[in-house]
Order: structure tokens, then sequence, then C-alpha cells
């Protein structure tokens, strides 16, 4: 019985997790070159004033880091061991409330829609509803080593579940990592 609890579990999560879409977005400088680019580390962040930005949670940024680091293996990166990287990674994160408002507007006048209804006066009515729901953003950004200037971002968008359980948030965080590292360019040697 169990088996079948777990499977079944698995499919609806799967369901679930493809139902809404996630919006990547990537901005590339002008004079960025990946060429040669093999070796990466994380920026240190410790002692900066991130405010509000980051999603400020030590789980949260552990779930980002191992899934980054993880699809960039994948793409032929390594974490750097010498303590000189040819990028550093730098992520943000948050969550946004946002009201999505589906109204109808009808148009309708109360004689009829004769030839002379064009005349009359219409009366607008509208209906709608309004819906709240819950918007994560997450950030990646590629910098420069040496001055820290940002060398390309991709950021990924999605709506949260609500009730999301941590199990469920942590598989919400890799499928935008998976989906903004689909765009970083794999890994080539000079």
């Amino acid at each position: 019985m169990s088996m079948k609890y777990f499977i079944l579990s698995c499919i609806v999560l799967l369901m679930i997790s493809g139902c809404g879409g996630v919006a990547v977005e990537t901005e590339t400088a002008n004079d960025a070159d990946f060429t040669g680019f093999l070796s990466y580390d994380w920026l240190d962040v410790a002692n900066a004033d991130i405010g509000g930005v980051r999603a400020n949670s030590p789980e949260v940024a552990a779930w980002v880091k191992d899934s980054v680091d993880r699809q960039l293996l994948n793409k032929g990166y390594v974490k750097s061991t010498n303590g000189q990287p040819d990028f550093l990674l730098s992520w943000l994160g948050g969550v946004e409330k946002k009201v999505k408002v589906e109204s109808i507007d009808h148009l309708y006048s109360s004689y009829g829609y004769g030839p002379v209804a064009a005349s009359m006066p219409r009366e607008n009515m509208k209906g709608g509803m309004e819906r709240e729901y819950e918007e994560g953003t997450l950030l990646l950004d590629v910098l420069d080593p040496k001055t820290h200037k940002m060398l390309w971002r991709g950021s990924g968008t999605a709506k949260l579940l609500q009730g999301m359980k941590k199990e469920d948030a942590a598989l919400y965080v890799d499928r935008l990592v998976k989906n903004i590292c689909k765009t970083i360019p794999d890994a080539k040697a000079l």
C-alpha cells in the first residue's frame, strides 16, 4: 500500500511542478568573453549589506548553491580549489505578492440591439475576480573575479504553490536553477 502511495505522490508532484512555467531572462555584458572559463567559486557575501534582497535563509542558500553546483558540473565547470577561479557566482532571490485581476467588460443596451440602439446610451457592466498569489524570483550572476563586474545574469520567475512544504520548496528552487542554467554556455577549454 505504501509503495502505491509513494508512486502516486511522485506522479502528482511531477504534474504540479510542470503546471507553471518558469520565465527565464538573461543579460550579457557587451565585453563579456567566456572563452577559457572552466572554474568558478561563490562570491563571499558574509559581510555584504544586501538587506531584503536575498531570500534570507541559510537553508535556501544551501539549496541554491547545491543546485547551481550540480548544473555547472554537468556543463563541464569545476569549483575552484586554488582560490583563483575564472569567474565568481552570486545569487539573489525573493518572493513577491501579486494580484491578478480577471474581468469581463460587457457593453449592452437596455433598449435592444436594433438600428435605434446605436443612438441609445450604453451601460457598462463590469464583473471580475481578484486572485492573490506569490511569485518567486531567483537571480544568478556571473562576475569577474577581480573587479566583481557583472558579466552575465540569468533570472528565473515562477508562481509559488500555496502551502508549499520544505521539500516542495527545495524542488521549486532546483527547477528555477535548472531553467536558468540551461542558458549558461558550456565550459570550453582553450
